[in-house]
């Protein structure tokens, strides 16, 4: 893996097999950006939460990305910007100008800035599956997440944590789960793990949230 395919593709390893399992592995990195701004006390339990983060319209946030893989010594870290704009826009570009622009059912992967690929969401079964849970995070529809995913919400002093695992096989063959943690209405962190072991971390650093406040 190198740390240019990192910028691009947010999942390594299990997706190296094709442009289109790698288009998956992209959603998921991105998937990762959820709105915020600390909260007072933390949701009672995930119907609360799911519709806390469902009121966020458009979140702004530089992210810093962790890659630990088998296939290298030491970890890969990469450095950007993410956007996402309610109900399914979502742009995520590294300071290399490597990423992808997410809207509607239309990808687009980006490298050096400019548009290199463009995708159909609905011709990727595994993609799309996975692009439906993000979607299903930010509108707060809880029952789709619980349809592809086993849900584990742990609510804590001042923080929470959420752990999801897939059930359908055309996501489980690519992560084993996916582990959110965050404060009120602010998700900061998420880790993947994937099918073949390795293990991505994201950290989040809001820079603007519509509507500002929600906690």
């Amino acid at each position: 893996m190198t740390g240019r395919g990192a910028d691009a593709f947010p999942l390594g390893g299990s997706l190296r097999r094709g442009r289109r399992a790698r288009g998956a592995g992209l959603l998921l990195g991105a998937a990762l950006l959820l709105p915020g701004i600390g909260a007072a006390a933390e949701p009672a339990d995930v119907d609360a939460l799911m519709a806390l983060l469902g009121r966020v319209q458009r979140v702004e946030a530089d992210y810093q990305e962790t890659v630990e893989s088998g296939l290298v010594a030491t970890a890969i870290g990469t450095r950007g910007r993410l956007v996402y704009e309610a109900p399914d826009r979502m742009r995520r570009i590294s300071d290399r100008g490597d990423g992808f622009d997410l809207d509607g059912q239309r990808l687009q992967v980006i490298r050096d800035g400019a548009v290199v690929t463009e995708l159909d969401l609905a011709d990727i079964a595994p993609l799309k599956a996975l692009v439906g849970a993000l979607r299903a995070c930010f509108a707060g529809d809880l029952a789709t997440l619980r349809a592809g995913y086993r849900l584990d919400y742990a609510p804590r002093a001042d923080d929470w944590e959420l752990g999801m695992e897939p059930t359908e096989g055309a996501v489980s063959g690519l992560l084993r789960r996916i582990e959110l943690r965050g404060s009120g209405a602010t998700i900061y962190s998420i880790r993947v793990l994937e099918a073949d072991g390795d293990r991505r971390t994201l950290r989040l650093r809001l820079l603007a949230r519509e509507p500002a406040a929600l906690d």
